[in-house]
């Protein structure tokens, strides 16, 4: 197919030089910007190491309460316990989503009637831009591009291989894969969205695939800092929980004094943890009113926001169990004076930290986005 022979003019030599040097600066660019998210994705594999570590831990306390008969108390302190490891399960996952859309995008093919949407990895595969080569280069690339010696580097000449091909393109509907191996390679070409496109076409595309990159890969690591802040906070509370369960009687329930103290871990681990996934949104508006920024919009940002929003909810129900736990704990008789008074001292002070979050602006507007 040939271009009109007046398009390669719309651009002069050195228009056309600059496009090609900002296209070729955008990709080293996004070689950058992707090997943050690799680092990204490195880093959240080994988070999930952590929580195998602490398995012990983590049976430990919920087998002591379990063990010799299961009470009220002991059933909100395992609502409270569940509420504590849910936060960093939940960041983890809201981190893995996040990368699995940041490489992962729709292809829409539309155009001739068609309106198809298949997946594609977020790098693009290329082919040349069609405003490139002359009248007699064009023709030339286009023979070769039907050569069937280059044409088998994608779609191998055997039957078993164009069998997978067409059962790949057959998936998605309008998209044809044709009657020969040329048809078949298109349609792959279509998949890895390589489209022949002018320079300026290109130019267009890599800004904006530019800004899109840029905007996931600053959720990115935001949600990669909160899952890191969430799982250690919450670490130190399942082994904090852990070191009590080993300091009872082995092969005991829970005692009521032991129930005092897991209360009393679950109630200070609350507000930390939300203290600790809203840091990151804190830091940021602090380095702006730095820089001058009179006020800033950053806990206003749904995208930026959403593993606060989620932590905050997930951490008010283990809150309300350790609170209730801790109060049938203090009031049984059983409890001692020091152990009563220690309770509810800290279901006090960990009351006083959750109605100053609550009322405080940043986490009003975090509860009312949707």
């Amino acid at each position: 197919m040939s271009l009109p022979g007046d398009e390669r003019a719309t651009l002069t030599v050195d228009e056309r030089a600059a496009a090609r040097a900002f296209v070729a600066r955008c990709e080293v660019r996004l070689s950058t910007i992707h090997r943050i998210a690799v680092g990204m994705l490195s880093g959240a594999g080994l988070l999930v190491v952590l929580p195998v570590v602490a398995r012990d831990s983590v049976s430990g306390v919920l087998r002591s309460l379990l063990i010799d008969g299961v009470g009220f108390v002991d059933i909100a302190l395992v609502v409270g316990v569940v509420a504590m490891l849910a936060v960093p399960v939940v960041a983890l996952w809201l981190l893995f989503a996040d990368l699995t859309r940041f490489y992962f995008h729709a292809n829409h093919l539309g155009g001739d009637g068609r309106d198809v949407f298949t997946p594609r990895f977020t790098l693009t595969s290329l082919k040349l831009p069609s405003d490139e080569l002359g009248p007699t280069a064009r023709d030339q690339l286009s023979d070769s591009r039907n050569d069937p010696r280059i044409v088998e580097l994608l779609v191998p000449a055997n039957d078993t291989s164009r069998r997978r091909v067409d059962r790949q393109l057959q998936v998605y509907p309008g998209l044809d894969s044709g009657p020969d191996d040329v048809g078949r390679a298109d349609g792959l070409f279509e998949l890895a969205a390589a489209t022949s496109r002018t320079l300026l076409e290109e130019v267009a595309k890599v800004e904006y695939g530019m800004a899109r990159h840029v905007l996931r890969l600053r959720e990115l690591v935001l949600r990669y800092v909160k899952a890191l802040l969430a799982l250690l906070t919450t670490a130190l509370a399942v082994y904090s929980g852990d070191a009590i369960v080993v300091g009872l009687d082995q092969g005991q329930g829970m005692t009521v004094s032991g129930s005092v103290a897991l209360a009393a871990v679950v109630l200070v681990w609350a507000p930390a943890v939300v203290l600790a996934v809203t840091s990151p949104v804190r830091w940021i508006e602090k380095l702006m009113r730095d820089d001058g920024a009179p006020s800033t919009a950053v806990a206003d940002d749904p995208d930026l926001t959403h593993v606060e929003r989620v932590s905050l909810r997930i951490a008010a129900v283990g809150w309300l169990a350790a609170a209730v736990a801790m109060v049938v704990s203090a009031i049984d008789d059983a409890t001692g004076g020091q152990a009563r008074a220690m309770g509810l001292a800290v279901l006090a002070g960990s009351l006083i930290a959750v109605t100053v979050a609550a009322t405080s602006g940043r986490f009003r507007s975090l509860a009312r986005i949707p």
